[in-house]
């Protein structure tokens, strides 16, 4: 069993896991998105263990009502951790083979309480490639050049097709609707 202190770290963490994957629930009901997350951050990339997670510890401890979990409920919380320690001993057999369950829960606690915090990654400027020149419209040359004005700016449907007038007049004459 794990301490009152330890639980509430473990609490803590989760509630982080949830605040970020589910912005429209309360921060003390984890959500499954939230749960696949933590598993993915804190356990690893393994997909094995992430779809045995998924699939056997959450719906286990989910109240079937919300479908969600109570992170106010210390009992609860508890039960995940012995269920995870459970199914990852079941996932990994040759490294946990005479590893008893609580030294796999406090393996786990402890992963857990190392991540701290949810991975954000977000998506950056390539620093290989051509994409400099590829956004710079100045460098553009043939009918790609024709769809942007000086400044750089696209022109929209006149910049991509033709377009001319329809009024009969044929270039040459003296002007627009004049008689021979």
């Amino acid at each position: 069993m794990a301490s009152g202190g330890e639980i509430d770290d473990v609490c803590e963490v989760f509630r982080n896991f949830n605040i970020l994957n589910s912005k429209d629930k309360p921060p003390n009901k984890m959500t499954s998105k939230a749960w696949g997350k933590m598993v993915q951050d804190c356990i690893g990339k393994d997909t094995t263990i992430r779809q045995r997670m998924d699939s056997s510890v959450f719906p286990y401890v989910q109240d079937k009502t919300t479908k969600a979990l109570d992170l106010t409920d210390k009992a609860k919380v508890n039960k995940v951790l012995d269920k995870m320690a459970e199914v990852y001993k079941e996932c990994k057999p040759k490294e946990e083979k005479d590893t008893p369950v609580a030294e796999v829960r406090q393996k786990l606690v402890k992963r857990i309480l190392d991540q701290k915090n949810p991975d954000v990654h977000s998506t950056k400027i390539s620093k290989t490639g051509n994409v400099s020149g590829l956004t710079d419209t100045s460098k553009y040359t043939g009918a790609h050049k024709e769809r942007f004005d000086e400044f750089g700016k696209g022109k929209g449907i006149d910049g991509r097709e033709y377009r001319y007038e329809e009024t009969g007049y044929v270039t040459g004459y003296k002007g627009d609707g004049s008689k021979q």
